[in-house]
């Protein structure tokens, strides 16, 4: 099939597939490399050229910020690309073809331990300035827009909000020796609450591991809280420990931490789970409690930023302190008929997130964007 329109696509996070912007990047190209669209889309990926940076720009940051800055844009020039879509917040500051940009959030401004550096506090002032130049940003949730319009006074009639969607292996248990494995392995006698959304401090997992101690008595003496994830960074204000917390409620025998897990045991920790618990302060969107539901499991989560558009009516929105998450946990684990519930509830409303929808109004921003380009050129030549 001949296609009249190319659209370059930025991978650079496709090669770190446990990231969001990684996730992101490899839901929308899987779907668009399908078939169906009826543009060429190209990933583009760092170092597949024979040019490359010069040599202070070939290792670390400094090579992220060249790629972002010329490498895409040459990469993009080379494929004969009429469009540059850049899915996570950065771009070339300069670029001769249409640009869209998808700023998930803009959590760096919001909680000043993510904006500590002078290095990241003058990358944001960059990135900012491609956000407010792109012709369309695009973002997760409409909380997430009206952050932006806030934040970086982009008007909103140039953002558009297009939610995310699980992975399609994430769907309810059907390998029951797979779940005793599990068990075995991370010694898990009995109902399972779980939470795998991040250790950095506005995921809000001491208030969890405190609801946990107020919910405690009256569970089931096997139950186990699952915490999985490790830190990406040594920076104890913005990762703090929670073994401390755990110490300090005195539940070592009943709270996991598992460090980090394969993509396999994340999934089967899902459809393991009689719970899963999302207790963070604010997030962009919230893939993993959309993760945990579409595996049919019950979601307690905050009532907080974007959580509501995600989790909707397929699981309990709470308060996230520790009392009002322990009596939550409390109410799941205690009522059978309640969990049941919550788990078809959980099923309905993941089904209204898929990549084929994302993928869809992605590309109609493509169009939108391209026709609104061509218009400005046509008026500008008369």
């Amino acid at each position: 099939m001949e296609h009249a329109l190319t659209i370059a696509l930025d991978g650079a996070f496709s090669r770190e597939p446990l990231t969001g912007s990684g996730q992101y990047t490899l839901g929308l190209w899987n779907q668009f490399s399908a078939g169906d669209a009826c543009c060429r889309v190209v990933l583009l990926l760092p170092g597949s050229d024979s040019s490359g940076p010069p040599k202070p720009f070939r290792t670390g940051k400094l090579a992220k910020l060249w790629w972002e800055q010329r490498g895409v844009v040459e990469a993009a020039r080379a494929t004969g690309a009429t469009l540059l879509h850049v899915p996570y917040f950065a771009g070339p500051l300069r670029s001769p073809l249409p640009l869209v940009v998808t700023v998930h959030d803009v959590i760096p401004f919001l909680f000043p331990a993510y904006r500590a550096s002078l290095a990241m506090r003058l990358y944001l002032r960059l990135v900012s300035r491609v956000a407010r130049r792109a012709h369309v940003v695009i973002t997760d949730s409409e909380h997430s827009k009206r952050d932006i319009v806030r934040v970086l006074g982009i008007p909103p009639q140039r953002i558009v909000a297009i939610p995310l969607a699980a992975d399609r292996r994430f769907r309810p248990a059907a390998d029951p020796g797979r779940l005793a494995e599990l068990r075995q392995r991370f010694a898990l006698p009995g109902p399972v609450i779980f939470n795998v959304g991040g250790l950095d401090a506005r995921k809000n997992l001491p208030a969890l591991v405190e609801a946990f101690a107020i919910a405690m008595p009256e569970l089931d003496s096997d139950t186990r809280l699952v915490i999985a994830g490790r830190p990406h960074a040594e920076n104890s204000r913005l990762y703090p420990p929670l073994e401390p917390v755990v110490r300090r409620f005195g539940l070592e025998r009943h709270v996991v931490l598992t460090g980090a897990v394969s993509e396999e045991d994340k999934l089967g920790l899902y459809q393991l789970a009689d719970l899963y618990v999302y207790p963070s302060l604010y997030e962009g969107f919230g893939l993993s409690p959309l993760e945990a539901m579409a595996c049919g499991t019950p979601v307690v989560a905050a009532n907080r930023s974007s959580l509501p558009e995600v989790v909707g009516e397929g699981g309990l929105l709470v308060e996230p302190d520790p009392r009002e998450l322990a009596a939550a946990i409390r109410r799941v684990l205690l009522d059978d008929r309640l969990r049941q519930e919550l788990a078809r509830r959980a099923l309905d409303q993941a089904a209204r997130f898929s990549w084929e929808r994302t993928a869809r109004e992605t590309l109609a921003v493509y169009y939108q964007v391209l026709g609104s380009h061509a218009e400005d050129r046509r008026a500008g030549g008369r």
